[in-house]
């Protein structure tokens, strides 16, 4: 038999694997922005490189606040960048070597990406297998109510002359459901 308290626990279960899940949605749009943002930036480089072969390669760098930079860079020399080496230290890489970091880069977000898409398939299984067992439950919940039958009414008493207080009737508002908030 089932009583209330362990339904709500199990509503309790359901909500918090669905947050997880919300969660681990977050991070992964999270993960997306970055590797699309390193895959911009490899393919920005990479034209520069093709560029220089040829002679020269000029560019407009946005610095923010809707300011552009002129950029020129002549063939004599290999292009260079400033890139975040890890833990804010940053260092001027060439080109190619700022190309293969942001490439190693990337392939690890992909990894992670794919770890937390496992994670939040696994989640998903959980939580349909949750709900299932909170409406099974709720389900024999609302059975039982549905068959205990209503004490008799006592006979009025001279004490008693007030009608009844009305009852407040539980449930949500398409009927006698149960639903996750009960």
């Amino acid at each position: 038999m089932v009583d209330r308290t362990e339904l709500q626990n199990k509503a309790r279960l359901v909500e918090s694997h669905r947050q997880h899940l919300e969660e681990l949605q977050r991070r992964m749009d999270q993960i997306v922005n970055v590797i699309n943002e390193h895959q911009v930036t490899e393919e920005v480089l990479s034209r520069l490189i093709s560029m220089a072969e040829g002679g020269e390669s000029k560019a407009h760098v946005s610095i923010g606040a809707g300011v552009t930079l002129n950029y020129r860079h002549d063939a004599k020399s290999a292009g260079t960048a400033m890139v975040d080496l890890g833990s804010g230290i940053f260092g001027e890489r060439n080109w190619q070597d700022v190309i293969d970091i942001l490439a190693k880069r990337r392939a690890e977000f992909n990894d992670l990406q794919e770890t937390l898409l496992k994670q939040a398939t696994s989640i998903e299984e959980k939580l349909g297998q949750l709900a299932k067992e909170f409406n099974e439950a709720a389900e024999k919940l609302q059975a039982t109510e549905n068959q205990t039958p209503l004490p008799a009414p006592n006979k009025p008493s001279s004490e008693s002359n007030k009608p009844a207080p009305k009852q407040r009737r539980r449930g949500s508002m398409f009927g006698s459901e149960l639903t996750l908030d009960d």
